[in-house]
């Protein structure tokens, strides 16, 4: 399936795209993924390379520190979401499925902002930290939000999971629609990682839940409430074979009135 697809809709304006490293876009990697490999651009090869020497060290396994661990988690946050902390400053942020809450504590710690909140149904409420205790909370995002007029909502790895293959396992239009509704008029939902297997290794796996989202994406774009874009964030290689996939953010922006 060709993501493309999802290509249809409002000009959001160059304020969307992340800043780019190394002059890799999200143009140039939704391109370059959707070639077979003959014709692969030489930045892009190296690229590929890289990311499959990252992925055979893990498929080796190694110990890694509880320190290494959270600068991962943080790096994965930052760079899936788009969001520099210039856009996060002095909003109001609430992280849904958000796990050990590093992201809200990281906001935090380092004054980017004190209204981040993070929502999860694991949460070992005796394990927080007294000075989190009103930033980390445990309940179920798909029951209702306990913060409102929130500027981003935001889900890393929770909310992507809605859909493998035909399956749901979560109400994921209920979700949104929650969503936006505790939104400020302009306010921004944000999820990541939603992936496409590359040309080069497709895999049959992705493609039901790919369709899942298209359907969705489609259904939210033709209301009067919010409009959508996908945006290209990274390129993963994954498993055994090295496969090659595509992680894009879903970002859907709250309509003003």
């Amino acid at each position: 399936m060709d993501i493309m697809r999802f290509e249809n809709r409002p000009n959001f304006g160059s304020e969307f795209y992340g800043p780019e490293e190394e002059g890799i876009s999200p143009d140039f990697l939704k391109e370059q993924a959707h070639l077979p490999e003959g014709q692969w651009s030489e930045k892009f090869r190296q690229l590929i390379k890289e990311k499959s020497r990252e992925n055979q060290k893990d498929n080796i396994g190694h110990e890694s520190s509880s320190e290494s661990l959270r600068e991962a988690t943080l790096e994965r946050y930052k760079k899936g979401l788009g969001l520099n902390e210039e856009e996060l400053k002095g909003k109001k942020i609430l992280d849904l499925g958000s796990g050990e809450s590093e992201f809200i504590k990281y906001l935090i710690d380092e004054g980017i902002t004190a209204e981040a909140y993070g929502i999860d149904i694991h949460i070992d409420e005796d394990e927080v930290e007294e000075r989190f205790k009103n930033h980390i909370l445990k309940g179920n995002f798909e029951e209702g939000l306990p913060v409102k007029n929130i500027d981003y909502i935001v889900s890393v790895g929770a909310v992507s999971n809605a859909f493998w293959g035909e399956e749901e396992s979560m109400n994921i239009r209920g979700i949104i629609d929650n969503s936006l509704a505790s939104l400020k008029e302009g306010g921004e939902i944000r999820i990541y990682p939603i992936q496409e297997a590359a040309g080069a290794t497709p895999l049959e796996g992705l493609q039901a839940s790919q369709e899942k989202w298209e359907e969705l994406v489609a259904e939210i774009s033709g209301t009067k409430k919010a409009e959508c874009l996908l945006q290209p964030r990274n390129i993963k290689v994954s498993g055994k074979n090295n496969d090659i996939i595509l992680e894009f953010v879903l970002i859907i922006r709250k309509k003003k009135d």
